[in-house]
């Protein structure tokens, strides 16, 4: 059970004596209901539990079948509702034992107790709430009016405060904790009666129960043709790629984009994580800056610390892999004798047990030193590496057998061997002494892939710690959150690292280099596919493909949509356009035959979208989606479903403003804790949103209370987009849980009557009907989060509802796609499901 732990002070304690005195007043003089609640309940709810007038609604109708009765008070958050049935002091509430919890049976039901616990329970049911409160201001009865989980009213129990010295005295901590507002946002009353906050239960999410309603997703008929290709351009590693290739893919210009006029939003960067300016070499003039700073170590001008940070896949490696072997690659060429400088790149993505870094690294570390031609020559490192520790046993040890050269060149073999076996003394040699001959840098990419926080921090400690032992150079990559976790570190301070930004490049300029490499790659290539008819299509230059699906990416809406959802993440843009390219489209030989004729075709731009938002699989699931559901916040909390697309369509909004830089996260906290939200569902809630890249915190670190942020372009598109798109909202609406049962009995009607109906034009009115049905029910069940920002007087920007702001756009949207359906497949060309298109 959860309390809130509050102890009467000593005006809460004047408080409670005072209600105490009134409630024996009321009961002596046989007063009337209005007077008890006036001078008892009334009180206690205010002044005790903490219930402002905001929350409380006298007397709110109660109507059902054309009566209408009245509950005493509704108390109301856009969390929590509670009834509460009062009966006037002197009415006779007995129980049959005296104990805290008691079983809602018939014999507890009864009587003039039991008559206001039915009334309640009635009232509570037509008005869809959930508990419900009876009180005489002397005796309090709390108690579910109904139930989610099966379980019969009979078979719950309610929770009994015998009088009022219990609840303002000698239980007063437990009577607080359990319902004052506070608590009750906080889910005391759904854990002490129910066991958990949680109220939605069963599988009413149409992606468990049908398929979906377009055809099953299968390859592209072309593209075994060009699998190959594209697996190499679009491959979110590079370091495969030689130098050619690899300048053809390296993209050196920031995404600068600081407005978006589609959706009106301002984008604002993320805060500067250095007190310093980091270097940026992404830009022009300071393009050259790494590669000089290569050489100034090379040169033995500086060693060399440098952490390379930037976001999730803002191309972090790839600028590693391209400074190594296409800037600076005339710094690293190997000489046929003595040293020469070392790049020795190690990727933790690929280390499979994180409580073991070092010893992974340690291993990277070896397969580099027994493949270089120069640490692998005896006589040119090896033989130097341990050239004073031979001495010292030539002189000591074994100096009565130095003499004797096959025994002595037996134990230093063993010696050798032994270190080897050991791999760390044998690396710690041979790179200690190779450092002083020459510059190693040792560049160690994604530290933080490590999922436990104590593994990244155990790991930065140690690759500092090597490179301090080795005196060797120290390149590390990581995300700027990682670094926000150790920038007061003392390593830090210690190591005086050189900071080096990374910002994300234009997702459209690193496209269209990817499309290019891949017809590089297929240039001359000859090639066929079968057409959707059956027909078999002779191609005598595969490239010429790219052409065509290029164009239906770059500068269009389909490369407009992975920019924006790609949220800055190169890597996500490039695994977007292979299953774009992949499963992205029907229908090619049609496609193919019209580009040859005229020279341009753009493909179904709603074909590529499905292909983004599913990959291959046939219905939506967020769990494996690029973009998150912002229908269903997945707490399986009714009131707290669009908390997602709530807190999101503010901040969207406050962001179209000039003016605006950030939003803090107390003030967030602030608004929320009004209509009815606890601090904890609050966190969860901004924890979820930065995770699914719909906000950011401005200084990059972990989400908290704290923390300011600002939105994502994919977090504006949300809302003045996708909200009123037609591909989006159908297939997002199979993973989104349905609470009403009208609805859901709608839904899945509609469900069955898509499934069974073969006509093309009907199927897609079908599909619009589910859709409409399934947008209105979303406007519904936004309104109580609406009704309480109003109601509480919450700025603007939080009292809009996005279903009815883009309630104009969403009715064009689908009148489009039924002008669509009607105009492709009207009158007499009926074309089968699976034929279905830009629909």
């Amino acid at each position: 059970m959860l309390y809130i732990k509050l102890l009467p002070n000593l005006h809460m304690t004047n408080i409670n004596n005072d209600i105490l005195s009134a409630c024996l007043k009321v009961q002596l003089g046989s007063e009337n209901e209005a007077a008890t609640r006036l001078k008892v309940i009334d009180r206690i709810l205010r002044e005790v539990l903490g219930w402002t007038d905001d929350d409380i609604s006298p007397e709110e109708h109660v109507s059902e079948d054309g009566n209408t009765t009245y509950a005493d008070y509704v108390l109301r958050t856009a969390n929590a509702a509670i009834v509460v049935e009062a009966k006037k002091g002197d009415a006779n509430f007995e129980v049959p034992q005296k104990v805290r919890k008691q079983k809602l049976s018939t014999s507890f039901v009864s009587g003039s107790l039991g008559q206001a616990i039915i009334q309640a329970r009635d009232y509570a049911r037509k008005l869809s709430i959930d508990f419900a409160v009876v009180t005489n201001g002397d005796m309090w009865v709390l108690f579910p009016a109904q139930r989610h989980d099966q379980v019969k009213f009979s078979d719950s129990y309610s929770i009994v405060f015998p009088n009022v010295t219990s609840a303002l005295r000698d239980d007063f901590q437990e009577f607080v904790g359990l319902l004052s507002r506070d608590a009750v946002i906080a889910g005391s009353i759904e854990l002490a009666l129910i066991g958990r906050p949680q109220n939605q239960f069963g599988d009413r999410k149409l992606g468990r129960a049908f398929s979906p309603t377009h055809r099953p997703i299968g390859r592209n008929p072309i593209f075994p043709l060009i699998e190959d290709a594209v697996r190499k351009a679009f491959s979110d590693s590079i370091e495969e790629l030689e130098g050619e290739f690899l300048e053809k893919c390296y993209v050196s210009s920031p995404e600068s984009t600081k407005f978006d006029k589609r959706i009106n939003l301002y984008i604002t960067k993320r805060d500067h994580l250095f007190s310093t300016s980091p270097i940026r070499p992404m830009k022009q003039v300071e393009s050259n800056v790494m590669r000089q700073k290569l050489a100034d170590s090379i040169a033995k001008v500086k060693p060399l610390a440098v952490l390379l940070l930037g976001s999730v896949g803002a191309g972090k490696t790839t600028f590693l892999h391209y400074t190594r072997k296409v800037k600076a690659a005339g710094l690293f060429e190997k000489k046929q004798s003595g040293a020469y400088p070392h790049w020795i790149y190690i990727d933790l993505r690929k280390c499979t047990d994180q409580s073991e870094a070092l010893a992974y690294v340690y291993e990277k570390l070896r397969d580099y030193v027994v493949s270089d031609d120069y640490f692998k020559d005896y006589n040119r490192c090896v033989k130097k590496a341990y050239e004073n520790e031979i001495e010292a046993l030539k002189s000591g040890p074994l100096f009565l057998i130095s003499k004797d050269k096959e025994k002595f060149d037996k134990a230093i073999t063993d010696l050798l061997s032994a270190d080897y076996a050991k791999i760390y003394p044998y690396i710690d040699k041979l790179l200690s002494y190779a450092a002083r001959e020459c510059a190693i840098f040792l560049v160690v990419d994604n530290v933080d892939q490590f999922e436990k926080e104590e593994d990244q921090s155990k790991l930065f400690s140690e690759a500092i710690a090597l490179g301090h032992k080795l005196g060797i150079n120290l390149v590390m990559a990581m995300r700027g959150s990682t670094f926000v976790k150790h920038r007061n570190s003392p390593l830090i301070d210690a190591y005086d690292f050189d900071p080096i930004q990374i910002d994300p490049p234009i997702i459209a300029s690193v496209l269209s280099k990817r499309f290019a490499l891949t017809k590089q790659i297929l240039n001359g290539e000859k090639g066929q596919f079968t057409a959707e008819n059956g027909a078999t299509v002779k191609l005598d230059n595969v490239a010429d493909i790219v052409d065509l699906v290029q164009a239906s990416v770059l500068g269009s809406e389909v490369g407009n949509r992975i920019e924006v959802l790609a949220t800055e993440d190169v890597r996500l843009a490039l695994r977007m356009t292979r299953e774009f390219l992949e499963y992205g489209y029907s229908n090619f030989g049609k496609a193919w035959e019209i580009y040859k004729r005229e020279g341009a075709y753009l493909l179904p731009k709603h074909e590529a979208f499905r292909a983004i938002l599913l990959g291959n699989r046939t219905v939506y699931s967020e769990e494996v989606s690029p973009i998150a559901n912002p229908f269903d916040l997945r707490l399986a909390i009714n009131s707290a479903q669009l908390l997602r697309l709530y807190i999101l369509t503010a901040i969207v909004n406050l962001a179209s403003s000039p003016s605006f830089r950030h939003i803090d996260g107390s003030f967030i906290a602030e608004n929320l804790r009004k209509i009815g939200f606890g601090d904890a569902v609050i966190l969860s809630v901004l924890k979820d949103l930065c995770e699914h890249r719909f906000l950011h915190t401005t200084s990059q670190n972990s989400a908290d209370l704290h923390s300011s942020y600002i939105p994502s372009r994919l977090g504006g598109y949300i809302v003045r987009e996708l909200l009123a798109y037609f591909p989006f909202v159908e297939n997002v609406l199979f993973d989104t849980f349905i609470p009403d049962d009208i609805v859901w009995e709608k839904l899945r009607q509609l469900s069955y009557q898509i499934e069974q109906q073969r006509d093309t034009v009907e199927r897609v009115k079908l599909r619009i009907e589910r859709v409409k049905v399934f947008f209105e029910f979303m406007s519904k069940l936004y309104v109580p989060l609406q009704e309480e920002s109003q109601k509480r007087n919450l700025p603007s920007d939080w009292c809009c509802n996005p279903f009815e702001d883009i309630r104009v756009k969403f009715i064009e949207e689908i009148s489009r796609v039924e002008r669509s359906a009607v105009k492709n497949y009207g009158h007499d060309n009926k074309p089968t499901v699976a034929d279905e298109e830009d629909i």
